[in-house]
């Protein structure tokens, strides 16, 4: 970092001022004078037929303005990925606990409350399934879509086949990856492990909830400020959706109160702008109650896992199998995605000659699935990590060094058939098992046992969708960056800001920054996929780079060199090598500082960064290019399990990650840091539960159990490290940070407890009742083994 004068640097973030002092404005904040207040009318059956509608007695109460339904309405079809829904449905099938039906608009929001209640809806119930096994079968209990085959997929647009399964009703789409000859490996194995695992429904609980305030000018332009992530890729879709060319659609969104991935598009916003079409123009906003959001404004998909492992007697892999099942819900949206990204994970870290990957995306009657920070990494490598430790101990052999006979080497394929670069997982291990005091027995005290654990993640980043940077330069020499990536907590501001003033040798404050705004900023798909850094990052250096030439071919005649002699520096062009030949950025512009570039209009620079998609063979899955980069990273814990209660707490953590090059350092730490509440919360407390009937039985912060700061480990022992494998290929060596840090959390609990009272829970949350269960069942076998022993 010694070579950087920014880059490199834990500096306050741009936007810290702005938040800590209330000026942020959020979209859940805006409003609008005259603003109509919208609310959707849900089926309270998880799959039912529409009968009939009655809205007359919602239309009549004072104070409403516009009641819709699919009978009043064009067709509006939806999805992000997979068009598989519509705002209200054509066919008058419902098909889980909140589906929507109808909306209203009225002057006021209790006075919406109550129209929704009085629109009258006659269902008939038609059958159901729940369990993502049960749906996966060839006799499913319910098919969830019979006119599945004749939906529209946009992967196709980007070279992607979904493949459905003609024997399996409710499959829609089937991963797989094939590499070498699984039977062959299983045959030379000298051991063989396998387990089914679960992850459960989890939400992203969001501080902000999803909401949309929607409007149209008077020319015609809808005007939309929304909670999606996206803003790009929102007006393109809700353009398609309601028939508006790009140059009408204006999306604006800057900050977000949280994402993690739950805020993809079409939530809120079709139903704001279908009221605000039908009420004139009028603004419109529709917000999501809590409980509304819990269940209609998506969570993590649940994710079946069966692995199957063939290893030596030193602890090689010589092959793995997996089958994943992965839980739509009832609309595949953008989830979908899933299906493949799962597979990153259990690839990116162990090298494995022999790999066989099924993965099924299945529908069930539940509410929609998203991605969540992992992107179904999280999911699959909880499997993976509870494996390695498994095989470990059967063999008699460490679990760290189980891992690193296994590793992945820089320059070396892994399953997908890319070479992989930038791998700095080794490093994260020996520094996290360091720190854990790996070797070192904890102390035990009482009921309380300890134990220690490790576990290893790691996430790649999707190639495919491009971002684009504009940069101009100021008559004063300052620095404006416009680009799309919202900024949902991560810092992208603050990173854009820094590489920017590291390009032109400038401070930050001499680094402005504009985003989220469609109408002022140039393309950006979204902040999904930890891809901001790399991409946007990269996007934002190349378009440095392009306006500094411009200022060159302005400066050149006056300094009498060729542009390639010349540099940035302290808001001046300078020669290479020849201090004091130089000219103020002001002096370029006429008059001097206050007008245009001599010669030019203005000094811009723009440009497009992104990493094609290489579509895999679909029999294989075999890509030259699936993943942009990788991230990686170690998390180690100690834990105190009481075996009187089975309460589990989580005493000392440390997490060690490779995001390349750190742009900014104190931030990466940060979200390591996030990282441990997260990670706590999806191994020991978090699954929203859907009862024998469909409903979301606990949609709320009352009845769904977060940890707090007493479910944490005291600051002392929380520490966050960075061992960094720069990337050829990011921007000074960077790449993506914010969801790795959250992926090898669980699995490092679950050794942990293992490590301490020797049960493994293979189901999240590991709660108290699974694990005096399991304690019961251990002791029970023990004393049947002993019993076996004194008979004989």
């Amino acid at each position: 970092m010694a070579d950087f004068s920014v880059v490199g640097k834990g500096v306050p973030r741009v936007d810290s001022l702005e938040k800590v002092t209330g000026k942020a404005e959020f979209p859940i904040t805006f409003r609008l004078p005259h603003m109509l207040h919208g609310k959707v009318v849900r089926s309270p059956h998880p799959h039912a037929r529409i009968i009939s509608i009655d809205t007359s007695k919602a239309e009549r109460l004072p104070g409403v303005k516009v009641v819709v339904t699919a009978k009043n309405t064009p067709r509006i079809r939806l999805g992000a990925l997979y068009r598989d829904r519509d705002a209200f449905p054509p066919d008058l099938t419902v098909r889980y606990v909140g589906d929507a039906v109808a909306a209203v608009a009225a002057e006021t929001e209790d006075i919406a409350e109550e129209a929704a209640v009085l629109v009258k809806v006659k269902y008939e119930e038609l059958p159901a399934v729940f369990d993502t096994e049960e749906a996966f079968r060839t006799d499913p209990p319910a098919v969830v879509h019979p006119e599945l085959a004749n939906y529209e997929c946009r992967f196709e647009r980007m070279g992607i086949r979904r493949r459905l399964d003609p024997e399996r009703p409710n499959v829609c789409d089937h991963f797989k990856v094939r590499q070498g000859d699984v039977g062959k490996g299983f045959q030379e194995a000298d051991l063989i492990v396998e387990n089914r695992y679960f992850t459960p429904r989890i939400q992203h609980c969001q501080l902000e909830p999803c909401a949309s305030v929607a409007w149209f000018e008077s020319d015609g332009t809808l005007r939309l400020v929304t909670t999606g992530q996206g803003a790009h890729v929102t007006q393109a879709e809700i353009g398609e959706a309601f028939n508006l060319p790009p140059s009408k659609v204006r999306v604006e969104c800057h900050y977000l109160g949280g994402a993690f991935g739950g805020k993809g598009r079409n939530i809120t916003e079709p139903y704001a702008v279908l009221l605000s079409m039908k009420a004139g123009g009028r603004p419109v906003r529709v917000c999501f109650t809590r409980d509304e959001h819990f269940v209609c404004g998506r969570s993590r998909v649940p994710v079946v896992t069966y692995i199957k492992d063939g290893v030596k007697r030193d602890g090689t892999i010589v092959a793995r199998e997996l089958r994943i099942l992965v839980d739509m819900g009832a609309y595949a949206d953008s989830a979908i995605m899933i299906v493949r990204a799962c597979a990153f994970g259990p690839m990116g870290i162990y090298k494995t000659a022999n790999f066989k990957l099924d993965s099924y995306g299945v529908y069930t009657n539940t509410p929609m699935s998203a991605p969540f920070r992992g992107f179904g990494n999280a999911e699959t490598l909880w499997a993976v990590e509870n494996q390695m430790d498994m095989i470990a101990e059967k063999l008699g052999l460490d679990a760290v060094e189980v891992r690193k006979r296994n590793f992945l080497k820089d320059g070396e394929r892994y399953a997908f058939g890319q070479i992989v670069r930038s791998i700095g997982i080794e490093e994260c291990l020996d520094k996290a098992q360091k720190w854990i005091e790996w070797d070192k027995k904890p102390v035990q005290e009482g009921s309380w046992k300890r134990g220690k654990g490790i576990a290893l993640g790691c996430k790649g980043t999707q190639t495919g969708f491009p971002s684009s940077a504009l940069v101009k330069v100021h008559p004063d020499g300052s620095v404006e960056v416009r680009h799309s990536s919202q900024e949902i907590g991560m810092g992208v501001d603050t990173v854009v800001a820094q590489i920017a003033a590291e390009s032109f040798g400038i401070s930050m404050d001499s680094v402005r920054v504009v985003s989220g705004d469609t109408a002022t900023c140039p393309y950006g798909y979204a902040p999904v996929s930890s891809r901001e850094t790399f991409h946007m990052g990269n996007a934002v250096l190349a378009a440095c780079e392009d306006a500094k030439r411009e200022l060159f071919e302005v400066a050149s005649p006056k300094l009498g060199v060729p542009i390639e002699l010349l540099e940035t520096r302290d808001r001046k062009v300078c020669v290479k090598g020849q201090p004091g030949k130089e000219v103020r950025i002001p002096l370029l512009f006429r008059p001097p500082g206050v007008g245009y570039a001599l010669a030019k209009c203005e000094i811009i620079g723009k440009s497009t960064f992104e990493v094609p998609l290489i579509p895999e063979d679909p029999e294989t899955g075999q890509s030259e290019r699936q993943v942009s980069s990788y991230g990686y990273g170690a998390q180690a814990v100690e834990v105190a399990v009481d075996v009187e209660t089975g309460e589990v707490r989580v005493l000392r953590s440390v997490g060690c990650f490779d995001g390349g090059t750190a742009i900014n350092p104190k931030m990466c730490e940060t979200q390591i840091e996030g990282g441990v509440g997260m990670g706590i919360g999806a191994a020991l407390y978090e699954e929203l539960l859907i009862s024998e009937k469909g409903e979301t039985l606990n949609p709320n912060f009352r009845d769904y159990k977060i940890p707090t700061a007493e479910d944490m480990p005291n600051n002392a022992n929380v520490v966050a490290m960075l061992a960094p494998a720069p990337h050829p290929e990011g921007p000074f060596g960077a790449k993506g940070l914010g969801e790795q840090v959250m992926i090898p959390y669980a699995p490092a609990v679950s050794n942990a407890i293992y490590n301490a009272v020797g049960v493994r829970i293979k189901e999240l949350p590991i709660t108290p009742d699974k694990i005096l269960k399991a304690l019961k069942e251990k002791k029970k076998h023990f004393h049947i083994s002993q019993l076996g022993k004194g008979s004989s």
